[in-house]
């Protein structure tokens, strides 16, 4: 067994270990992924008992708009919320295609199930594939965050995270002030999948990784956890820190850099003169770059 103070990666593979080996017996195989955790957080029984818990929650009664990440555990919740009229916002599968909005007053009452499916949402006419841009414009606000996750403690912390990536959707949503860092936040699970790092002899795992979301609660079918004083992240996406091939795969990242690049160039004191003047100096090839995003952009990533 690991001891107290062992490797902070350590400890949270040996928790995967220990929920890997229950969590095959109560989970839902998914149609292409089988048993494949890692490419999908998967459905398990009971999961509408968890969803009935998250609905009697204050902030998901209040909420008008809520993310919630891809994940089959969540179908449930994606088809109760837009039931009871609020607009979902999901990413798509490791954000590869942006976002989708669903709104059910766009939808007829028997549209809202397959709205709610994976495979269901991104059909003409059902969901809005949206950038970051679409949602500053459109005013959308986030009221509230739902997370599927593989593993996570008592405290809300999230040991292994899954395919939904929601830290990247955290954090460009945060920074294009679609959500506010104080965006309650609620993962979704299994009992199983909740752990109390005491059980297993190891020291308690703070949420302390660059970018980690701690949750504000965790609910299960059998009951509700609520965490005080979780700890957001409150700094800006960091390009530079960021792996390149995260940059290359997820479109919203490639939206968000050219965003950034177009409010430099917006701020530069050659910007406004005369196109005499412009044409003296072409732009950087920094500046260059962010422009030609921001024409993909516009053109819906389809260049």
């Amino acid at each position: 067994m690991t001891k107290p103070g062992s490797n902070h990666v350590e400890r949270r593979q040996q928790i995967w270990r220990r929920v890997h080996q229950e969590l095959i017996k109560h989970a839902k195989p998914d149609s292409r992924f089988n048993y494949d955790f890692l490419s999908s957080t998967p459905d398990f029984r009971d999961s509408s008992a968890a969803v009935d818990r998250l609905a009697e929650l204050a902030c998901y009664k209040d909420a008008k708009t809520i993310l919630v990440t891809p994940e089959n555990s969540l179908e449930e919740l994606r088809y109760r919320a837009l039931k009871d009229g609020k607009k979902v916002v999901v990413g798509t599968y490791r954000l590869r295609r942006g976002f989708v909005v669903l709104d059910p007053a766009r939808l007829e009452e028997n549209e809202l199930r397959a709205a709610s499916w994976l495979d269901g949402m991104e059909r003409v006419g059902v969901g809005r594939p949206t950038t970051l841009a679409q949602m500053q414009d459109d005013h959308v606000s986030i009221d509230l965050s739902v997370i599927g996750a593989l593993a996570l403690t008592t405290r809300g912390v999230v040991v292994w995270e899954g395919s939904g990536l929601f830290e990247v959707q955290w954090a460009l949503l945060h920074d294009v002030e679609v959500m506010k860092q104080n965006t309650p936040v609620i993962a979704v699970a299994h009992s199983c999948q909740v752990v109390d790092e005491s059980d297993l002899g190891l020291e308690q795992i703070e949420p302390d990784e660059v970018g980690e979301v701690q949750c504000d609660f965790v609910v299960t079918p059998e009951k509700v956890i609520e965490i005080q004083d979780a700890v957001k992240p409150a700094d800006r996406v960091v390009f530079e820190a960021l792996d390149p091939e995260a940059l290359n795969n997820i479109p919203p990242l490639q939206e968000l850099k050219g965003m950034r690049m177009m409010e430099q160039i917006m701020k530069n004191d050659d910007f406004g003169k005369s196109k005499e003047k412009v044409s003296e100096l072409p732009p950087s090839a920094d500046e260059q770059t962010g422009i030609s995003m921001v024409e993909r952009i516009m053109k819906g990533f389809k260049s």
